[in-house]
């Protein structure tokens, strides 16, 4: 109980109703949250009433940038070596762990429609993907808003063990136990999250199935925030696009 609700030590001159004399201390404490109530409900309504100025370029400015990002995209598109690997990016991986890290919101409709379709619809939302052809394509459109690269396996079991969430009829549902799993996928084989986080490193023949499963991860912002520009990329000394192995470390700073 708070000291200010407390009974005092020195008795009173005067006969004093103990209980009387709290009440009236609770209520006045009811009436100061009810005022410091009202008194936000007023900010906030003053606040939203109240029109800024705004420059003419702002009611363009979408339209601009989703000129700019089709632009880039048809450029991209129209490159031959475009499913060709880097010589950076080749090697024997076959998971690809994607984290949005930009585009709080989007202009772009080919973008939107790709992140819709990768489950990724918000900041800081990430998925595994099979390192394959098509993957490389959607990575190259959407590339300015995501970095990615080659996850180890001590990341693929702390992304679940700390923000893994299953589809359940539908609905969200935080991986509680392995009856779960067992019930959901059993007849796959798959009974553990240990059997998942195998499935998912070796990329087996029942990834989908899992990536169907398993919701994509909300992650947070990285600790220390961003070290470098987000909106350079990774091979020019920013952020965004692949990191190949040096995604471990910056997924382990947004855990």
């Amino acid at each position: 109980m708070s000291d200010k609700y407390a009974v005092p030590n020195k008795l009173p001159g005067k006969t004093v109703s103990v209980l009387a004399h709290r009440k009236r201390r609770i209520l006045q404490d009811k009436a100061t949250i009810e005022q410091k109530k009202n008194e936000k409900t007023k900010r906030i309504a003053k606040q939203r009433s109240h029109h800024k100025f705004r420059r003419a370029e702002s009611f363009v400015m979408a339209h601009i940038k989703a000129e700019r990002t089709g632009r880039r995209i048809k450029q991209m598109m129209l490159r031959k070596n475009i499913l060709e690997l880097n010589p950076e990016e080749k090697g024997t991986e076959k998971l690809l762990l994607v984290m949005r890290h930009a585009g709080k919101k989007i202009f772009d409709e080919t973008t939107n429609k790709i992140f819709k379709t990768l489950n990724m619809p918000k900041r800081h939302n990430a998925i595994f993907l099979k390192n394959n052809a098509e993957s490389r394509v959607l990575l190259k459109v959407i590339e300015p808003f995501v970095v990615y690269g080659y996850p180890t396996l001590t990341i693929i079991r702390e992304l679940l063990f700390k923000k893994g969430f299953a589809r359940v009829n539908g609905k969200k549902t935080a991986i509680q136990s392995n009856t779960m799993i067992e019930e959901q996928l059993g007849e796959k084989g798959i009974v553990c999250l240990e059997d998942i986080i195998h499935e998912i490193y070796t990329v087996g023949p029942n990834f989908e199935a899992i990536k169907h499963f398993l919701c994509s991860f909300l992650l947070s912002n990285p600790r220390d925030g961003w070290q470098k520009k987000v909106s350079v990329s990774f091979k020019r000394g920013g952020e965004y696009g692949c990191r190949d192995h040096n995604i471990n470390e910056l997924i382990a700073r947004c855990l």
